[in-house]
């Protein structure tokens, strides 16, 4: 017999070939065709059976660890080890008035409820999405108007359901599955009838910490099983009441759209209120925070977080783990310490956070994050913080040079390919906290988008708009992701958009500061093509800190001002609570044939370079 056996293969050939070398090392095979013989048929079923276990055991293996595991229910089964639920899809939520016009009844009652549940339309592109109350209320008739009015009603979008089951005490460890995918876990109620025919119930809430729980206390668990269905299953008598045999277990909950409903601003009505259908609706904010179900590489990354947090806010890892599972609306998100801010605010930790959709959370959103997603682990001596991300946007101009005898691409073509290449970076290297502009990256980037293109350069800037008051004096501080130009030439390196007062055009510069890196900000009108300083101190431009004050000033309308910054620095790196983004409508892309690549040393003649600045 061969003593070379080979076991480490996993290509069907290879297995089969292996395995011809084991027999034709046997003297009455050694001579053998096996190709021109059936028993080739043979070997290619042993080295398919050999093949296929190979890979089960190869993808099985796998699947037993959470890095490798690719099948939903594998992942979640290794996050259930680390104590992790994955985030269930989330509903978009809005706040809107509601208020009960000429109420119904003789008397008129002295309170009326509007409950959990109450139905609620939107329409969005065409689409038209259910919105329902998302607790009940109850409110006191006003007299003097007539009405009955709800302020700030949280509305959520889906639709209210509700499952039924009853106990069976043969069945061990009996679960309740929630047959639809897409709920949101946080509008659960769940409620235990002792039997058919009992009309009262007991609340359960569901299970947060071991803090105070016995065998009496009325709580539920949840968790996503294989088949990626949330399920609900109860204490055993130890941690938790165990249900007894035929109580009647009711489970509530949204079912949503998730996302799709992100950014709803008007709804109407559809339930009527006790009877009630004269309801004025006004929207307090619109809808937002839907976002869909947790992915699984999202639980892959998030789990062994909330793991070492122990549902503990102690680090500002620790936050951002506990926020990012239980909240989903984040495509970015910042924490820091009260003393590593500028001044320092000790005693607090901020949170930043940039949404999928829009720039900024809403305050509703941010309550929710405070009320019920921290309150309860963050240490007491500390105050969390939500602060909205400080958007500083990126103005680019961009020059190449190419040899069109290497593409058939045009000029056209080829400024909109490098547009796309910004773009492209864009999305996937900044508007996130740690979102650093590289300058050689994007260049490198834009370099070998196209053989044809042989260099590349460009001019950076750094902008703010902000709309004025035109009611009180304006005064803005603005803070750039970046350190400002530093020079002591009294050559710009802030310039602004016009703005008018009193019917004339006026705009502000800068100038040095003797024997300081600060600059002066002017304001100044244009008069017979010179400048004429109106304020000669508008300002200041504090390079160093990249930071920016405008001293009080009253425009006619409140038209936009951009304020466009040259930075000290090709490369941008933002702190804390910054976000860099590029402003495509502000990106100039420009092609130019290169003379020396077309033209070898006779095109040096007419060869020029881009300028540092303009």
């Amino acid at each position: 017999m061969s003593v070379n056996l080979n076991v480490t293969e996993l290509d069907f050939d290879l297995i089969k070939n292996n395995i011809k070398n084991h027999l034709t090392a046997q003297s009455k095979y050694n001579d053998y065709d096996f190709e021109g013989s059936g028993l080739s048929v043979l070997l290619d079923i042993l080295a398919y059976n050999t093949h296929y276990n190979a890979m089960t055991a190869h993808l099985a293996l796998n699947e037993a660890f959470l890095d490798s595991a690719q099948i939903r229910g594998n992942v979640v089964s290794h996050a259930k080890l680390l104590g992790y639920v994955p985030r269930s899809a989330t509903s978009p939520t809005a706040q809107v008035d509601i208020v009960v016009n000429n109420p119904i009844g003789s008397p008129v009652p002295a309170t009326l409820t509007l409950p959990r549940g109450t139905k609620l339309i939107t329409v969005i592109d065409g689409e038209e999405f259910p919105f329902v109350v998302a607790d009940s209320r109850t409110v006191s008739h006003d007299t003097v108007s007539n009405t009955f009015t709800f302020n700030e009603v949280a509305i959520k979008q889906g639709t209210l359901k509700t499952m039924t089951y009853r106990v069976d005490e043969y069945l061990e460890s009996q679960k309740f599955e929630i047959p639809d995918e897409d709920i949101d876990t946080s509008t659960i109620r769940v409620r235990i009838r002792a039997n058919d025919n009992s009309s009262s119930h007991d609340i359960y809430t569901q299970f947060n910490t071991l803090a105070n729980i016995d065998g009496n206390s009325k709580i539920y668990f949840i968790q996503e099983n294989s088949a990626a269905k949330f399920e609900v299953y109860f204490g055993d008598g130890i941690i938790g009441t165990k249900p007894t045999s035929d109580n009647i277990v009711e489970i509530e909950y949204v079912y949503t759209s998730s996302d799709d409903a992100n950014g709803a601003r008007t709804f109407e009505m559809v339930s009527e209120i006790e009877g009630n259908s004269d309801i004025t609706l006004t929207t307090v904010s619109a809808s937002a925070g839907g976002a869909a179900r947790e992915s699984i590489e999202s639980i892959r990354f998030n789990s062994p977080l909330s793991y070492i947090t122990q549902n503990r806010a102690v680090t500002a890892d620790d936050y951002k783990a506990i926020i990012q599972k239980e909240y989903g609306d984040i495509e970015a998100i910042s924490v820091w310490g009260g003393e590593d801010s500028s001044p320092p605010d000790y005693g607090k930790v901020f949170i930043s956070i940039k949404p999928l959709t829009g720039e900024f959370l809403t305050t509703a959103e941010k309550s929710f994050i405070i009320e019920n997603v921290l309150k309860s682990k963050n240490v007491v001596s500390i105050t969390p913080v939500m602060v909205d991300p400080q958007y500083t946007y990126v103005k680019l101009e961009t020059f190449f040079k190419y040899n069109p005898n290497l593409t058939d691409r045009t000029r056209a073509e080829l400024q909109a390919l490098v547009s796309n290449v910004i773009s492209t970076y864009n999305d996937t290297e900044l508007k996130r906290f740690d979102g650093v502009f590289r300058f050689s990256k994007l260049l490198r980037t834009i370099d070998t988008s196209d053989p044809a293109i042989l260099n590349s350069y460009m001019r950076i800037y750094m902008f703010k708009t902000v709309v004025p008051s035109v009611t009180v004096s304006n005064r803005y501080d603005l803070e750039f992701a970046a350190p400002i130009y530093t020079t002591s030439s009294d050559d710009a390196v802030m310039e602004s958009t016009k703005f008018l007062i009193n019917g004339i055009e006026h705009f502000f510069s800068d100038a040095a500061i003797a024997d300081s890196n600060n600059r002066r900000v002017f304001m100044y009108k244009v008069v017979n093509n010179l400048r004429t300083t109106v304020v000669a101190n508008a300002g200041t431009i504090y390079t160093t800190t990249g930071r920016v004050v405008i001293n009080g000033f009253l425009p006619d309308a409140a038209t936009p001002i951009t304020f466009t910054l040259s930075p000290n620095s090709n490369d941008l790196a933002p702190k804390r609570n910054q976000l860099l983004s590029i402003d495509m409508t502000k990106v100039a892309v420009t092609g130019e044939v290169d003379s020396i690549a077309v033209s070898g040393s006779a095109g040096t003649v007419n060869y020029s370079t881009t300028s540092r600045h303009k």
